[in-house]
């Protein structure tokens, strides 16, 4: 087990060592572990606001 630190919230968590993406951590320093909570808040599309209107000329 491999302990990695999410970028966003700080959280430590325990990876197993021989995934892909305990891999690719060793490898690439510029590499960065994100937690699944963190990954979930930024893949879900912001809702934009419907009433904006765009002046197009």
């Amino acid at each position: 087990m491999k302990k990695v630190q999410c970028i966003i919230c700080d959280i430590e968590v325990y990876i197993d060592e021989n995934t892909l993406e305990a891999k690719r951590l060793r490898n690439d320093p510029m590499h960065t572990f994100m937690c699944d909570e963190c990954k979930s808040r930024l893949d879900t599309p912001k809702h934009r606001n419907q009433e904006t209107t765009f002046n197009h000329h």
